[in-house]
């Protein structure tokens, strides 16, 4: 049975074709369901897509505002048309995408940033989210044994490293002399267990904040570790989620605005069924 959204006519082919192009994603989300109510289920989301779009259209033809025209080439160009003329129906497709496109911005936009007291009350009510596990911030030297750098080499490095750091040497500066890996100034920042190798856990992870430990060997090389600080498992900080969360709320009231615009083109539209 065909569709009329304000006078336009859709016929049943494309309902069909918005559920097949649904089907795979949908029958795996509704997997436990009857077949017989995720096919009913199925068709009246795919009916309600194609009415939404062709809503949508018709609000993007009534938008008085012209689109840009190094936009729309832009489109072309993303599509491979760039040499589609000015009569072409692929072009006027494009503009119209790119009509619609603006007026879901537009709704998006509309919605306000979440306020400070909405970003730390989602914070204190999903602690569970945010759990993280032991973890260390460390600075290391190493030095890695190669054909041309044998242990005993490297060893030796790393003695000399310990011993300007002894005698009150920034440990950034040592690094910077005698890494393999000076970036940073041999910060590797936090990290929990399991992020290095086991041999290396198994050192770092009883070192205290402040403590510099003797020389030691992985199967990377020699390593002199700087223990900055530790944090043990539990939530991680709100300022150091602070910024997800805000992200988090703010697209989440950017799609709310955009449901909230749909929804009103659709209360204002005249949709019924025909022959």
């Amino acid at each position: 049975m065909a569709i009329l959204v304000n006078g336009e006519r859709i016929e049943e082919d494309a309902v069909q074709q918005e559920a097949e192009r649904m089907r795979p994603e949908f029958e795996k989300a509704f997997a436990d369901e009857p077949a017989e109510t995720r096919e009913a289920r199925l068709r009246d989301w795919a009916r309600d897509n194609v009415i939404e779009r062709r809503l949508l259209e018709q609000a993007a033809k009534a938008d008085p505002r012209p689109v840009p025209a190094d936009q729309v080439e832009a489109a072309l160009a993303q599509a491979g048309r760039s040499d589609a003329p000015a009569d072409d129906p692929f072009r006027a497709e494009v503009e119209l995408g790119l009509r619609a496109r603006r007026l879901l911005d537009d709704a998006g936009r509309s919605a306000p940033p979440p306020s400070d007291e909405a970003v730390r009350a989602f914070y204190n009510e999903h602690l569970k989210e945010f759990a993280l596990p032991e973890r260390v911030h460390a600075a290391h030297i190493v030095k890695h044994v190669t054909p041309c750098k044998p242990p005993e080499v490297c060893e030796a490095a790393l003695q000399e490293a310990q011993k300007e750091l002894a005698a009150g040497a920034e440990f950034a500066a040592v690094a910077t002399k005698y890494s393999d890996c000076p970036e940073n100034g041999g910060d590797l920042g936090w990290f929990a267990r399991g992020q290095m190798v086991e041999e290396f856990d198994h050192t770092v992870f009883k070192m205290k904040p402040g403590q510099t430990g003797d020389v030691f060997a992985t199967r990377f090389g020699f390593h002199l570790v700087r223990m900055i600080d530790t944090q043990p498992a539990g939530p991680a900080s709100f300022e150091e989620v602070e910024g997800y969360i805000r992200g988090r709320l703010s697209a989440d009231a950017r799609n709310a605005a955009v449901e909230q615009y749909l929804d009103g083109l659709r209360a204002a539209a005249k949709v019924e069924d025909a022959a």
